[in-house]
């Protein structure tokens, strides 16, 4: 095989391997095979002038094969670190709930007003009218947020449409959603009394402003929340939804 030939082989062998590296998913390791094939050097100068000295230990075809075998143990090592990396998953269950009455979660995770009410609606981003699985709450950005009742946290990270996501696993059949945060502070699998700052309101995911989206489900069922919001100096007083005021219309989703 020519010179040019076994040039245009391992280009075209590189290429492959980038689409490879970068459908691979494994940041590290990936820019460690970059670095790798970046390393190589591709003017044809050079692998002609190794071509030409055919006494040397690494001839065209010797580069081609050693750089071969390099890449094949970083990608093995990908694989491996994919299988030894365990997803991030939902705590299912709460094994140790407090008292019925502080885990139910029964006040606002935020003092601001509703600006989009739970079920069907017209969605401010797709404009198509779908389910709203829970409630908005009007929040500027960095708001604090507080669990609704005492729990442990069941997810802490991002979640596609819902942005930085926080859920909690109060027992009892209950959970708490907490969506489009700009940071959480709390760690999965930590515990929570009801009150306690958990996360700041933001503008991440599928969202149009600043504000806080709101789920309770009971049993996996998703329930409205402001059937268990109640004032935290009165608690036989229900907290009634607000319309939002003009300002507020249009800026949440």
């Amino acid at each position: 095989m020519s010179s040019a030939s076994l040039f245009s082989a391992l280009k075209e062998y590189v290429r492959t391997l980038k689409r490879v590296v970068i459908s691979s998913g494994t940041a590290r390791i990936s820019f460690g095979i970059l670095l790798l094939i970046s390393s190589i050097s591709f003017s044809s100068d050079s692998l002609f002038a190794e071509a030409k000295q055919p006494t040397e230990a690494r001839t065209t075809e010797g580069l081609l094969a050693s750089t071969e075998q390099m890449i094949e143990h970083l990608i093995l090592q990908i694989e491996r670190q994919k299988e030894s990396t365990p997803e991030t998953v939902e705590i299912a269950d709460n094994p140790n709930p407090t008292s019925f009455f502080s885990s139910v979660p029964n006040i606002k995770p935020l003092s601001g007003s509703i600006t989009s009410k739970f079920g069907v609606r017209v969605h401010p981003v797709y404009n198509i009218p779908v389910f709203h699985s829970g409630i908005d709450l009007a929040a500027a950005e960095g708001s604090r947020v507080k669990t609704t009742g005492d729990g442990i946290v069941a997810f802490s990270g991002y979640d596609r449409g819902y942005g930085q996501k926080i859920t909690i696993n109060h027992g009892y059949g209950y959970k708490t959603i907490y969506g489009h945060l700009s940071k959480a502070l709390v760690r999965q699998g930590q515990r929570v009394k009801r009150g306690d700052i958990i996360a700041l309101s933001g503008n991440t995911g599928v969202s149009t402003g600043p504000h806080l989206h709101y789920e309770v489900r009971k049993n996996n069922m998703i329930v409205n929340p402001t059937a268990y919001f109640f004032d935290d100096a009165n608690p036989d007083k229900f907290i009634t939804t607000q319309d939002a005021s003009s300002e507020e219309k249009g800026n949440n989703s």
